[in-house]
């Protein structure tokens, strides 16, 4: 059934967000934020942790809803050119609109936020289109 296989791949690949989203976000790239993120960012200690772990499995059934109903991707590179095109396009339109009406990013974050986006999904599509195509033959 699609809407099992659905919740399983995007339940792995929201569990695989929230770590690569850490390890990107919150280590990696900690220096490297869009410098309007600091006025509003708020401290660890005063994370949503709820409203985090919902949009990493948000993200992970997103991606796995149309891996599933309508690109039929399954193969890890797949995954990860589709997981790049779908990240730089939704990052792209979004922090343009947030750009265009308000002071939260410079130019120059738009381009750091649509590439780390965009690595992220990759990497998010990456892990959902191995599991979906795991043990098969291609």
């Amino acid at each position: 059934m699609n809407t099992m296989k659905i919740l399983v791949a995007g339940l792995i690949g929201g569990i695989f967000a929230f770590f690569a989203g850490w390890l990107i976000y919150g280590i990696l790239l900690k220096g490297w934020m869009p410098s309007g993120m600091a006025a509003v960012q708020r401290p660890e200690t005063e994370m949503v942790w709820w409203a985090m772990i919902a949009s990493n499995l948000l993200w992970g059934i997103f991606i796995a809803y149309v891996f599933v109903q309508w690109a039929n991707i399954s193969t890890l590179q797949g995954g990860a050119v589709a997981g790049a095109i779908l990240g730089f396009l939704i990052s792209a339109a979004f922090d343009t609109g947030l750009y265009s009406m308000t002071t939260l990013y410079a130019t120059a974050d738009i381009v750091k936020d649509v590439a780390m986006t965009t690595v992220f999904t990759a990497l998010l599509g990456a892990v959902v289109g191995w599991w979906l195509g795991r043990g098969y033959v291609k």
